[in-house]
């Protein structure tokens, strides 16, 4: 007698995706971001939202609308990294994509996106970013150079760029855990920049698609501008980082520079009436005090398993001062 085996989709062959969103009070722009996600062709996905403790009815918006949605709420404001690492948590996924909120994809993206990763063996993969009315950006924002004080500056150097932007990134949640992920105590900003530093020093392959495109508003969940919330989490993170990931001969001499640009900043800041900005850099430091055991703890696990010496991360470095770049850029949206 014949046996028949059952039927078994080619969607069902692939890996499940688990998308996750990090959500504060950013209840606009689901409905666009979850429909464009729920209109995929690879279809082997789940959706995680995790609310960051939202106060504009987000909660209750997803719950009447998107039932299929796995919600994970979070009483407290957890921060990217956190909100990202507890959605990780829930996910049943062997691939993870991280997706913010306000953002919306053409329908093929997650499959095109899939299939290059696994074409061109790549650890980690995201697409070409561009404005949410699907207007062209002067440069590819998704990805970025950082400059060896630990600050970011846009790229149109393919060949040369430093990490992605997290806005939207695919990858496995196997390689996830075993370079240690975004860390927790970045609550805002530069949380990408320290796990590709770190995918660097471990070797990893990472790669831009040009091809597929996010469409992203940005600023969704805090805003443009010169903003004390955004300095002062800037500069608790990236002298954390540089802390954790550099060959203590080489915080020798970065950390006293990294210290001078600052102090010529909190003096621009006090010139120009923003005292409160200039106070961030104080606090920065401080938190970096406060917390120095606990990042000498991450700094043993990170230095213990890299492959590779500073020497190889200095080529993938923006040569110059990427701060000057970044403070026209502030004044130039406030």
């Amino acid at each position: 007698m014949r046996t028949v085996k059952p039927f078994i989709s080619n969607q069902e062959l692939k890996p499940l995706i688990s998308i996750i969103i990090v959500n504060y009070n950013g209840k606009k722009w689901l409905d666009k971001c979850i429909n464009s996600l729920e209109q995929q062709t690879y279809t082997h996905l789940e959706i995680i939202i995790v609310d960051n403790g939202s106060t504009d009815d987000s909660v209750l918006y997803i719950k009447k609308n998107f039932p299929s949605v796995n919600l994970v709420q979070s009483r407290q404001n957890l921060g990217f990294a956190g909100g990202n690492n507890l959605g990780i948590a829930k996910a049943q996924g062997e691939l993870i994509m991280l997706i913010n909120n306000d953002t919306w994809i053409e329908n093929e993206m997650i499959q095109r996106l899939y299939e290059e990763k696994i074409q061109k063996k790549l650890d980690v993969i995201g697409p070409n970013e561009l404005l949410y009315d699907k207007s062209l950006r002067p440069l590819n924002l998704s990805m970025t150079s950082l400059d060896s004080f630990g600050h970011y500056i846009h790229t149109d150097q393919i060949s040369k760029f430093f990490y992605l932007s997290g806005v939207c990134l695919l990858f496995s949640k196997q390689l996830y855990s075993d370079t240690g992920g975004l860390d927790n105590s970045f609550f805002m900003y530069s949380e990408e920049i320290d796990w590709f530093w770190r995918l660097h020093l471990y070797k990893k392959k990472i790669g831009i698609s040009q091809d597929q495109k996010i469409y992203h508003a940005g600023a969704g969940s805090t805003g443009a501008g010169i903003k004390y919330l955004t300095f002062l989490w800037r500069n608790q993170n990236t002298l954390q980082m540089l802390l954790k990931n550099y060959e203590w001969h080489n915080l020798a001499w970065v950390l006293p520079i990294y210290l001078i640009i600052n102090t010529a900043e909190m003096t621009l800041f006090l010139l120009i009436g923003k005292p409160k900005i200039s106070l961030s850099y104080i606090q920065g430091i401080w938190f970096n005090i406060r917390y120095f055991d606990r990042t000498m703890h991450s700094r043993k696990i990170i230095q213990s398993a890299r492959l590779i010496p500073d020497t190889k991360i200095f080529e993938l470095m923006y040569f110059g001062f990427a701060k000057f770049n970044h403070l026209i850029h502030f004044f130039k949206f406030s």
